[in-house]
């Protein structure tokens, strides 16, 4: 064997690596994807459950239940938003392969994150019990600030990883898939806010 026929077998080997990382990127990534959507049908679930019980009331909040006031919900998801942001530097930064960037914009989503958690649980002793209204509140926060629990935990996952300095631009899914996730759980919130505050 020559070393045009070494290097070429080499070259189709290298390819087929290739092909195989590309596919198994793409089928984690379909999985991600008809997770979200499968996990979004639950978050509508209670958007639905929520309108339905509201149509059953001649008024919403019942009466006798005063309107839960907004501020402190408004400024967690400001902060939940500005995490939104900040997660996306994560990504950025792993692109660069920049682990500073990666690491310090991990501690500052996870912040935020507590940050958020600790606003639901003020929300939450703020919340008459009354009922329906109590119920779908308390599921829907809960069931939020469960997500929310969840992300951080991805990102203290790959804040390890990142740490050992696993991550290179073109090796990075579980941190991608990380940040994808958080960008859903805030998509979600956005949701809750307005059908829980505004509307």
């Amino acid at each position: 064997m020559n070393l045009m026929d070494v290097s070429n077998s080499r070259n189709a080997r290298l390819e087929e690596e290739r092909q195989n990382r590309e596919r198994n990127l793409k089928n984690k990534r379909f999985g991600l994807q008809l997770w979200r959507v499968c996990n979004g049908g639950v978050f509508i679930f209670f958007i639905m459950a929520n309108y339905l019980m509201r149509q059953q009331q001649p008024s919403w909040p019942p009466p006798g239940i005063s309107r839960l006031d907004a501020g402190i919900p408004a400024l967690i998801s400001l902060g939940l938003l500005l995490s939104g942001w900040t997660a996306s530097r994560v990504l950025a930064a792993s692109k660069n392969n920049n682990r500073e960037g990666i690491l310090r914009n991990i501690i500052v989503t996870l912040a935020l994150g507590v940050v958020f958690l600790i606003g639901i649980g003020m929300v939450w002793r703020q919340v008459p019990g009354a009922g329906s209204y109590t119920a779908i509140f308390f599921t829907m926060t809960g069931f939020h600030a469960l997500h929310v629990l969840a992300g951080m935990l991805l990102l203290a996952f790959v804040y390890r990883k990142a740490q050992r300095g696993d991550y290179t631009s073109d090796n990075n899914w579980s941190l991608e898939a990380s940040v994808i996730f958080w960008h859903f759980v805030d998509l979600m919130w956005i949701l809750y806010f307005v059908v829980l505050y505004v509307l």
